[in-house]
Order: C-alpha cells, then structure tokens, then sequence
C-alpha cells in the first residue's frame, strides 16, 4: 500500500512541474500588451480619433446635398388681381433640391478645427503610450516579486534542512548526555518556526504568481516557471543627460504640450467668430405637379443658380470676446502644468537613480556580510558538534545567515527594480514599443 502511495504522489509531482509555464520577462511583457483590456480601449480610442481627424479634413471640402419634399394641397393655389383669379400651382407639388456648398472662407475655424482633430490623434497616442509604459512597468515589478518570492521560498527551504539537520545533531549529543533537554527543545522550536516561515513563503509565492498570471492575461491558477533576467549594466549617463532624455520621451511631457497647442487653436477657433464666413453656393432645382417633375404648366421644370453666401454675426453680447480670453487662459494654464510636470520628471529621474546606486551599494555590502556569515555558521556548526558552544549559539549563526541571504537577496532584486523605475523614468519604454 505505502509503495502505491509513493508512485501516486510521485505522478502528482510530475503532473504539477510539466504544468508549470515556462516564462520570461520579455514574453510576459509582450503578453500584458497583447491581453489588457485598458490597453486595448486606449487602442479603439486612437482609432477612433483618426477617423475624426479624417472627418474634420474633409469639412474643408464641398458638400453635396440632395432634399426632396411632397405635397398634396387641399385646395388648388391661386393669385387674384383685379377681382381676377388666376391659379399658379397645381394641388399636387413635388419638389428636388441638389446643393453644393464649397466653404471659401471661415475665418480659420476649419483650419483650427482641422489642427485640433490632428492634436487630439497626437493626445490619444501619447495616452496608449503613457499606459504602455504604465503596464510594463507594473510587469516587471511583479515578475521580480514572483521571481524573489521564489528565491525567498528556496532560502525557507534551505533554512528548514538545515535546522532538520540541527535537530538530529541535538538529539544524537542529547542521547550521549552532552547537551541538556532544553537545548534540544530550542532545536525542536526553530525547527518548527522555520517550518511556518516556509509554508508563509509558498502562500506568498502562489499569491505572486496569481498576481502576475491575472495582469499578462493568464488563467489566474496557472503555474509559471520563470526565467532570471539578465543583469544590464547601471546607465553610464549623467543625471542632467538622463533628465534631458526623459523630457524628450515622456509621453506626459509631450501631452502637456500638445495640451498647450490645442488650447492655441482653441483660441484660433474662438477668434474665427469675430471674422465673416463666405462660401460658394451651387444649385440644381426640379418642381413639378407629377413625381418625376415632368409636368409642370406653371413654372420652370427645373432651373439652376450659383452665387456667394455670407454669414456674419455682428451682435453676441460680449461671448465671444469671453470665450477668446477663456482660451488665453487655458494656454497659460497650460504652461504652469508642463513646467509642474517637468519637475516631477527630473525628480522622478533623479530619485530612481539614487535608488539604483543605493541598491548598487547595498548588493556589495550584502554580498561581503553573506560570506562572512556562512563562514561563522559553517565554524559554529563544527563547534556544536564538538559541544563547544550551546544550541542558542548555533541557532543565533543560522539566523544571522539567514538575514545574510535575505538582504542580499533583497538587495538584488531592489537593484532590478530600481532599474525598471529607472528605465520608465527615463521613458525607453514609451519609445521602444516597451519589450525589450
């Protein structure tokens, strides 16, 4: 029975890792833009304001337009002069109408209508960008949050092993009447700390990984199995270049200033009601008393006219003197918030960069307080065997190398995260399309 068990556990085991997804940084990345759904709105967003900027170039554009109109009257028209009645229509009316309207003159309305169209194309795209950068940076953070959880859930693992092997050692000295019981009870103790630390770090690992397989459109239960990024070298440029770089590339940066030209052509717009708007006026008219406007003993059947149409407003109380300084305001507005924005940009900069050279100096110090612990654990343990120290001894080496691992392990992953801060400070991934 017990060897069936064995086999059935074992198959288990097999079944659970060949599910596990094998994943890198660069897929999940590509996977997050492909399978957000706030990606995909911006994406129809865009779209959608192309076609209205098609839309405002063809306002500029003749007009063609077609009416037509019915009526059956009740009684027959007629005019009278001098006690006389004369009738001038029949009771049955049918009237085509084709129009074709070519505006020559808006006083810039189209034009600014037109820009703004433009602008707005340029504000969805700088807002799909921003929500790129967004998205990708979110991506590799959680990615590096299931990658430490794992690694955290490793060290739980080899903490628990060792103190397994502790344990043995106490009780073996323990049996030879070389420790006292309370020694081996703290054995029994830490053992089973470090077995609740390594089932907190596996519910740990599953939440990271529910966390990651939701945002790049995975089933939320599915397993991944990630691969280490590799470790790209600290950016050799200085921070004024850094910031001079970020405010090219940000897509807030470049938002707020198309914000400012459309608040320009806003005004443009508002101005073009102070102006007359003129425009070329063809038409083409058929009346008649049948359907097909073939009969028609009152008038001409059909006729055509061309001329020049003006629409001026002269009076407006004041709006649209109202409206236009709104407009100036709007632009000045406008200037405060970029150079509110572009500040935030250069902190932005100038704190991920502090934050990847803090990290850069906190992974060596780790990196020498690691080796210096493993080499006190590895002597303590030789000592615990020879009964030379106590088991408190031994367990105070084990936590200091444990605490070792884990800072430099924290180290290195706050150094890959300060480098994604770093790199969406700068706005590469805005540029890039945000995959590499």
């Amino acid at each position: 029975m017990r060897p069936s068990i064995l086999v059935l556990l074992f198959l288990c085991f097999v079944t659970a890792t060949a599910q596990a997804r094998p994943l890198d940084l660069t897929t999940a990345r590509q996977l997050a833009l492909q399978n957000q759904s706030a990606i995909k709105q911006r994406q129809e967003t865009l779209r959608s304001r192309q076609y209205q900027a098609r839309a405002a170039s063809a306002d500029r554009l003749p007009r063609l337009d077609f009416k037509a109109t019915g009526n059956y009257l009740r009684d027959q028209p007629i005019e009278r002069f001098d006690g006389l009645e004369f009738p001038v229509n029949d009771r049955s009316i049918y009237h085509y109408e084709l129009d074709l309207i070519q505006p020559l003159f808006t006083g810039y309305a189209l034009s600014a209508r037109q820009n703004l169209a433009r602008l707005e194309v340029d504000l969805a795209d700088f807002d799909l960008r921003q929500a790129r950068s967004d998205l990708l940076l979110e991506t590799s953070l959680r990615y590096l949050d299931l990658l430490e959880a794992g690694d955290r859930l490793r060290l739980a693992d080899e903490e628990h092993d060792q103190l397994q092997e502790h344990l043995q050692d106490a009780r073996a000295l323990f049996e030879q009447g070389l420790i006292p019981r309370n020694d081996l009870l703290k054995a029994e103790v830490a053992l089973a700390q470090a077995e609740l630390r390594r089932k907190k770090m596996a519910g740990e690992q599953r939440l990271a990984n529910s966390r990651l397989a939701l945002l790049i459109g995975l089933p939320r239960r599915e397993s991944l199995q990630l691969s280490a990024p590799d470790l790209p070298p600290p950016p050799s440029l200085e921070l004024a270049e850094l910031e001079a770089g970020a405010l090219r590339k940000r897509p807030e940066i470049n938002a707020a200033r198309r914000a400012i030209a459309m608040a320009g052509e806003r005004l443009r717009l508002e101005q073009s009601r102070f102006y007359p708007r003129v425009s070329l006026v063809g038409s083409y008219q058929r009346d008649g008393t049948d359907i097909a406007t073939n009969d028609n003993p009152y008038r001409n059947r059909d006729n055509a006219s061309i001329g020049l149409q003006l629409d001026w407003n002269l009076f407006a109380a004041g709006a649209d003197r109202a409206r236009a300084i709104a407009a100036r305001h709007q632009i000045s507005a406008g200037e405060q918030a970029l150079r509110t924005l572009q500040d935030q940009v250069r902190l932005e900069v100038e704190a991920a960069l502090e934050q990847l050279d803090v990290a850069r100096q906190n992974q060596t110090t780790a990196e020498a307080a690691l080796r210096q612990a493993r080499e006190n654990h590895r002597l303590s343990t030789l000592q615990f065997r020879e009964n030379l120290i106590s088991t408190s001894d031994l367990l105070d080496a084990r936590t200091l190398l444990t605490r070792a691992e884990t800072d430099l392990q924290s180290a290195h992953y706050d150094y890959l995260r300060a480098l994604a801060l770093l790199r969406h400070a700068r706005g590469d991934d805005a540029v890039s399309g945000g995959t590499s």
